[in-house]
């Protein structure tokens, strides 16, 4: 699966949360963005159970407020 997370993060800490996110099994990359957002990463994964797996893990991430997953659609 592939999929982007949103993730919103305490203020100023977004590039040690982009940092921390980027070593998780399954994130191709984790940057810095301006705007509502304060990371995204580009996940892919075997399956929609470890996508949500993943989404959880960054979720409980230090720093991390709050997280939005954009599952790629395929056809």
């Amino acid at each position: 699966m592939k999929a982007c997370i949103l993730v919103k993060t305490t203020a100023g800490k977004f590039e040690e949360v982009a940092r921390a996110i980027a070593g998780f099994e399954g994130v191709k990359r984790a940057f810095p963005v301006m705007g509502r957002t304060d990371v995204v990463v580009w996940v892919e994964t075997p399956s929609l159970r470890s996508l949500g797996r993943l989404a959880y893990a960054i979720g409980q991430t230090a720093n991390v407020v709050a997280t939005e997953t954009l599952v790629g659609a395929e056809w």
